[in-house]
């Protein structure tokens, strides 16, 4: 038979009518979709896992190994080293303000709220403020690479400074340390401190340090500019 033969043969063959699948697809489609309940649950015992995870030591110490501001890392570690720590913090030789906006190749930020500093120090392109008697410490840098080591006992929160995120360190006692120049795991000798307040402006990272409280601390950072 030829194909003009089968075509013409057609008009007389008379087919069954054409099955609407839709239904059965959408049918389909809805059974394979989670329950609302079982999503819930499922989420919920994903969040389960982290809290538990995080509770345990050695899990927290892998989930929550380091962040990072600027130039700042902070190391979240079970028990913090047993050193011999260095008082004072090493900031530089001391110098004069105007001196120091020489040195470095940034414009240095000063404090309307504090006024001039006590006395100031350079070391690399790190700018450092020592304010008052109770020896407030703020240091500013743009490539001056510094490491936290914070413990158990010590808590961190985010904050925010001038739009910008913020970390409050605080509680347990901590360790700063400067990171040598090729970057490597290992700091420089270390340093015992207390509260501090890092952010950044810009491309410098900031960091204060004294025996001050969360909402003294912001209310510092933000007057620098």
């Amino acid at each position: 038979m030829t194909e003009r033969e089968l075509r013409d043969l057609g008009a007389f063959i008379e087919l069954p009518p054409e099955r609407d699948l839709a239904p059965a697809v959408r049918a389909r489609l809805g059974a394979r979709r989670p329950r609302p309940g079982k999503l819930v649950l499922a989420l919920a015992l994903v969040a389960l896992a982290v809290v538990v995870a995080l509770a345990v030591p050695p899990a927290r110490s892998e989930i929550l190994r380091w962040l990072g501001l600027g130039t700042a890392r902070i190391e979240f570690v079970d028990r913090l080293p047993n050193v011999q720590t260095r008082r004072p913090l090493d900031i530089g030789p001391e110098t004069s303000l105007a001196d120091a906006r020489e040195q470095v190749p940034y414009r240095v930020l000063t404090s309307a709220l504090l006024g001039r500093p006590r006395e100031v120090h350079v070391l690399g392109d790190q700018v450092g403020f020592v304010y008052g008697k109770h020896r407030v410490v703020v240091l500013q840098s743009r490539g001056t690479y510094f490491q936290k080591d914070v413990g158990p006992e010590t808590s961190i929160e985010h904050l925010r400074v001038n739009g910008r995120e913020a970390l409050w360190i605080s509680g347990g006692r901590h360790y700063f340390a400067y990171v040598e120049g090729n970057h490597e795991a290992r700091p420089a000798p270390l340093y015992l401190v207390g509260n501090a307040l890092i952010w950044t402006r810009g491309d410098l990272t900031l960091r204060l340090e004294g025996k001050l409280s969360r909402a003294e601390a912001l209310r510092i950072a933000r007057s620098f500019g």
